[in-house]
C-alpha cells in the first residue's frame, strides 16, 4: 500500500549533512529521516521539480486538532524529486516540530506526521523541493481545556478517579442542556467549593473520610448530592445497605406516577454494566426499580432519593454507573469489537449489538423489543429530571433544549454518492425547489443536506462551489474498498481519498463529517480518533441494519437520538460526535410508514426526540420520500455540517447564575454565535418560591410559553445573549 519511504536502510550510498545537524543515511531512491523541525529526503536531481498545488490544513485554518497530519499535493508525480522534499515546522514559540514523512504510491502526495501532539498556538509550515522556493503557510491549534471541564455554574461534577468513564458525565450534562457545571477532582474539593454549588454529582466511590464528612455536612446544610454507584460510607449516606449481589446488563423500571420519573418511559428499559443489589433504609424513596431481565424484578432499587436534615438536603443515588451504561448502550459491547457477528463481511458497528453469531450466540446487546425506545436518552433524562426535582426548593436551574427553535425531530440528510452521474445534483436541486424563497440556511429555514461523493460523481468544482455557497455540505466518501482496516490502512484511506477530493474540488472547505464506504468498523473506537486527525468531527458510521435483523422497525440501535461524543474503552472522551444513521434506504425505502412512525413518536406524546441520521445513495427514491415525510410534519432537514455547528454551539453556550433572592433569579445567558439565535432556553415553571410570572432580558420583557417536557413544566423562551431576570411568585400570572 505505498508509503515506500517509511523505513531506513542499512546499505547507504552516501552521507549528507543537513542544516548543521547530525548526518543521516540516504539512498538513491530515498530514506525516511527525523530531525528537530525537519523531515527530509536528500537528493541529487537537477530537473524542474513538481509544484505544490494543495495543502492540508489550509492556510489560516483555526481549530486544528493537536493530532493532525500535514499533507501537500503535487501537480505531477515527484519521481526522483521525492528525495528532495523538506518539511520545516515550528510552533508558536519557535520550537521545531519533529515528525516523519510518507508518500503515496503515485508519489503525488506527501504526509507529515508529528511525533507528538502539536502545541497550542500558531504552527508555521514550510515545504520545499530541492532548491526551489518554499511553500509557506500556517494554521492554529487552539488552547483547549480537557473535555470534562465545564463552563462553571451551579452544578459540580466531582471526579473521584475510581471510575474510568467518569468524564462522560460531563457529556451527559451537556447533552441534557445543563452546560453550566464545574468539574473538580475530589482531592481539590473544599467547603468553599461546595457552598458555591447547588448540586454535586459524585462519579464514584469516595475513600477519603474527610471528604465524605465534608459532603455530609454540606448535605445537612441543604446541599443536593447525586452519587453514582456509591459504596461504603457514601452508600450509607444515601441510605443504602451493603450489596447482597449484583445484576449485570439488566433493566430498570421507573416510577412514572410522580416526579422525578413522571413523563418518562413507563416500561422496563436496559442498562449496561453492573448494578448493586442493595436495600433502602426507612425514608428512602425508590425512583426506579432494578430488573434482572425485561420482566423479572430484582426487588431492589436502581435509583433512590433520601431527604436529610432540616435544611432541605437530599442524597440521590444510582446503583449502577450511568456514564458507563450510556457509553455501552450507545457504542455497543466492547467485548465484541472486531467480530463479524452477523456473517456479513466486513466488520461493522451493528456487529457490536448483534447477538446471533454462529460461533458465539448470545442475547442481542440491544433488546429489539425495546428498539423503538431511546433507552440511553431516557436514562439520561432521568438524571436531568432528578436535578430539576432536587432543586425545586433551591435555585431554579435553566437549561437548553436539544434542537433549534424547540424542534423535537430533525433529519440529518446524508447521501453516499458512489459515482452517479447526477444523483447529488438532482437531490440538491429538489431541496432548492422545496425551500421557501429567501430562506436562510444558517437559521435552518431551508432544506439542506450532505453528500459524500466519489470524485468521479457527476459534478465539477464550479458546481460544487455554487451548492456549498447555498448551504449544502459536500465531501469525500472515504473507502477501504469494503475491507477491514488497520490503523495504517485507515490512515491511508483518509489520506488518499481526501487528497483526491481536494484536488478535484479545490473550492470546497475541508469536510468535517464522514461515513466510510461499507461502514467498516474494525475495532471499538479507533476510527473516530483517526478521523479526528484528518479533521473529522461528526461520524455517521453507526448504521441501523441489516433488514432481516431489525424486522422493519424504526428505532434506536444506539439507544439515542442525540449526537454525543465518542468514548474510548478507557473512558477517554474523543472530540468526535457519534450520530447514528437511523434511516437506511436498504431497510426503509419500501416502508415509508415506518419512517413516519419514527418522526411521530418524536413529535408526539412519547417524546422520543431525536436528530435522525439518514442514508441514501440514489439507487431508489428514498431521499424524495424523506423530503415528503419531513415536509408534511414540519421537520427540519439539515446537513451534517449544520448539525455539527449546532452541537458545538449549543455545548459552548452557557448560563451564569448571578443571584437567587426573594423569588428573583438573575442570570447571564451566553449564546455561542453558531447557534444563530436559535437556542431555546428552559426555566423550571415552578419552584418553592412560586410560579414563573415574569422574564426580562436587559430590562425588556421576554415572552415565554409554558410547556411540559418529559414530565417537567418549563417556561420556554428564545435564548439570546444577555442578562435575564426571572420572577417567581405565588401570585398567578397569565402565561
Amino acid at each position: 500500500m505505498g508509503f515506500g519511504f517509511l523505513k531506513s536502510y542499512r546499505n547507504a550510498r552516501r552521507w549528507t549533512k543537513v542544516a548543521g545537524l547530525a548526518a543521516i543515511c540516504t539512498l538513491a531512491l530515498g530514506i525516511f529521516a527525523v530531525f528537530p523541525g525537519v523531515a527530509r529526503i536528500a537528493h541529487d536531481v537537477y530537473y524542474e521539480p513538481p509544484s505544490i498545488t494543495a495543502v492540508f490544513p489550509a492556510n489560516g485554518t483555526t481549530e486544528v486538532p493537536a493530532g493532525t497530519k500535514i499533507q501537500v499535493s503535487f501537480d505531477r508525480q515527484l519521481g526522483r524529486s521525492a528525495e528532495a522534499v523538506d518539511f520545516h515546522l515550528s510552533d508558536n514559540e519557535g520550537n521545531p516540530v519533529n515528525g516523519s514523512v510518507r508518500f503515496d504510491d503515485l508519489l503525488t502526495t506527501a504526509t507529515f506526521t508529528p511525533n507528538q501532539p502539536l502545541a497550542p498556538g500558531q504552527i508555521k509550515v514550510g515545504v520545499t523541493i530541492g532548491q526551489g522556493q518554499p511553500k509557506a503557510w500556517h494554521f492554529s491549534v487552539p488552547q483547549k481545556l480537557p473535555l470534562v471541564t465545564g463552563h462553571g455554574g451551579p452544578i459540580m461534577l466531582i471526579t473521584t478517579g475510581q471510575n474510568p468513564f467518569e468524564a462522560f458525565y460531563s457529556e451527559i450534562l451537556r447533552a441534557e442542556g445543563l452546560t453550566s457545571f464545574l468539574s473538580v477532582d475530589i482531592a481539590k474539593l473544599d467547603d468553599a467549593l461546595l457552598d458555591a454549588h447547588s448540586v454535586a454529582i459524585v462519579s464514584g466511590p469516595v475513600s477519603d473520610p474527610g471528604k465524605l464528612a465534608m459532603l455530609q455536612s454540606w448535605v445537612m446544610e441543604g446541599g443536593k448530592l447525586i452519587a453514582m454507584r456509591p459504596s461504603g460510607n457514601l452508600a450509607e449516606l444515601a441510605g443504602l445497605s451493603s450489596p447482597s449481589g449484583a445484576v449485570e446488563d439488566g433493566y430498570l423500571k421507573m416510577d412514572t406516577a410522580a416526579a422525578p420519573a413522571k413523563g418518562l418511559v413507563a416500561e422496563t428499559i436496559q442498562f449496561h454494566g453492573t448494578a448493586d443489589i442493595v436495600a433502602p433504609s426507612e425514608g428512602v424513596h425508590t425512583v426506579a426499580t432494578l430488573f434482572r431481565d425485561a420482566d423479572t424484578s430484582a426487588d431492589a432499587p436502581a435509583v433512590t432519593v433520601r431527604g436529610m436534615g432540616d435544611a432541605g438536603g437530599q442524597v440521590a443515588a444510582f446503583t449502577f454507573d450511568l456514564a458507563r451504561s450510556t457509553v455501552l448502550t450507545r457504542q455497543g459491547n466492547p467485548d465484541w469489537a472486531g467480530q463479524d457477528r452477523d456473517g456479513l463481511e466486513p466488520v461493522r458497528p451493528n456487529d457490536l449489538f448483534y447477538a446471533a453469531a454462529a460461533r458465539n450466540p448470545q442475547p442481542d446487546f440491544v433488546n429489539l423489543d425495546k428498539i423503538t425506545i431511546p433507552q440511553a436518552d431516557e436514562n439520561m433524562r432521568l438524571l436531568s429530571n432528578l436535578i430539576a426535582y432536587l432543586t425545586y426548593d433551591a435555585t431554579p436551574l435553566p437549561k437548553f433544549w436539544y434542537f433549534p427553535k424547540g424542534a423535537k425531530a430533525v433529519l440529518v440528510m446524508a447521501a453516499d454518492d458512489h459515482g452517479t452521474g447526477s444523483g447529488t445534483r438532482d437531490s440538491f436541486d429538489r431541496m432548492l425547489a422545496l425551500s421557501p424563497k429567501g430562506c436562510d440556511p444558517a437559521k435552518w429555514e431551508c432544506a439542506r443536506a450532505t453528500s459524500w461523493m466519489y470524485e468521479t460523481s457527476g459534478m465539477v468544482d464550479r458546481q460544487a462551489a455554487t451548492y456549498a455557497a447555498q448551504g449544502f455540505d459536500i465531501g469525500s466518501h472515504v473507502s477501504t474498498y469494503c475491507h477491514n482496516w488497520s490503523e495504517q490502512s485507515l490512515n491511508l484511506a483518509f489520506s488518499r481519498d481526501l487528497e483526491k477530493f481536494r484536488q478535484t474540488f479545490p473550492s470546497l472547505s475541508p469536510q468535517q463529517g464522514s461515513r466510510l464506504h461499507c461502514i467498516v468498523w474494525s475495532d471499538y473506537a479507533s476510527q473516530p480518533k483517526i478521523g479526528r486527525s484528518w479533521g473529522i468531527r461528526y461520524d455517521m458510521n453507526y448504521y441501523y441494519w441489516p433488514k432481516d435483523w431489525i424486522k422493519g422497525q424504526t428505532g434506536f440501535m444506539t439507544g439515542s437520538g442525540l449526537p454525543m461524543r465518542f468514548s474510548d474503552t478507557d473512558g477517554e472522551l474523543i472530540n468526535v460526535y457519534q450520530q447514528e444513521t437511523h434511516l437506511v434506504d436498504e431497510v426503509f425505502a419500501s416502508a415509508p410508514e415506518a419512517v413516519a412512525a419514527l418522526l411521530d413518536r418524536a413529535t408526539g406524546p412519547e417524546g422520543y426526540y431525536g436528530a435522525f441520521g439518514t442514508h441514501y445513495d440514489f439507487h431508489n427514491d428514498f431521499d424524495v420520500q424523506l423530503m415528503e415525510i419531513a415536509t408534511k410534519r414540519g421537520v427540519p432537514m439539515v446537513s451534517v455540517q449544520q448539525m455539527l455547528d449546532w452541537a458545538d454551539g449549543r455545548y459552548a453556550s452557557s448560563f451564569d447564575i448571578a443571584s437567587w433572592q426573594a423569588g428573583t433569579l438573575t442570570f447571564d445567558l451566553k449564546a455561542d454565535g453558531r447557534t444563530a439565535d436559535m437556542l431555546q432556553g428552559m426555566l423550571p415553571l415552578h419552584s418553592a418560591a412560586g410560579r414563573l410570572i415574569e422574564l426580562r432580558r436587559n430590562g425588556d420583557e421576554v415572552a415565554f410559553s409554558a410547556e411540559t417536557r418529559k414530565g417537567v413544566e418549563y417556561g420556554l423562551f428564545q435564548g439570546l445573549s444577555g442578562r435575564y431576570r426571572a420572577i417567581y411568585s405565588q401570585t398567578s400570572a397569565s402565561n
